[in-house]
């Protein structure tokens, strides 16, 4: 039957949108984390700057106090698990791009989930539609 086949195939389609706003959903939640992540690194470093004294993280919600030795140096995550020593305006800089970067990746999620959400309100209609149809020929039958 032709009216079962589209069912079936607008059926597929909606389970795929699905997915992929579930996992899209996932992704944007990651990187909403690590945008929270570098702003809280850049208040820190901004607090490197004017404290000498300092609570470091040992994990856990633990801290051990400490002074800093230097305080015009950063050891920054540049890619690929290579991490180099940078003075705080380059480390700065550094951390700002990679925050765009990923603001502008999510902002790109962001339209997608819109595009998709649109298709789904579509599609769930049409569905509706071939499934009551499909339901009263069977009936007829």
């Amino acid at each position: 039957m032709p009216g079962e086949e589209e069912f079936r195939e607008k059926l597929l389609t909606y389970r795929y949108l699905e997915a992929r706003l579930e996992s899209i959903a996932a992704q944007k939640n990651i990187l909403m984390n690590k945008i929270s992540e570098i702003t809280a690194t850049l208040n820190s470093i901004e607090e490197l700057v004017k404290n000498d004294n300092i609570l470091f993280p040992i994990g856990s919600e633990a801290f051990v106090p400490g002074k800093i030795l230097e305080k015009n140096k950063v050891i920054v995550e540049i890619g690929a698990n290579v991490a180099l020593e940078k003075d705080i305006d380059n480390a700065k800089i550094i951390l700002e791009k990679r925050k765009k970067e990923i603001e502008r990746t999510n902002s790109e999620l962001e339209v997608e989930i819109v595009q998709i959400s649109n298709s789904l309100r579509k599609l769930a209609p049409e569905i509706q539609e071939l499934a009551s149809s499909s339901q009263d020929m069977s009936q007829a039958g």
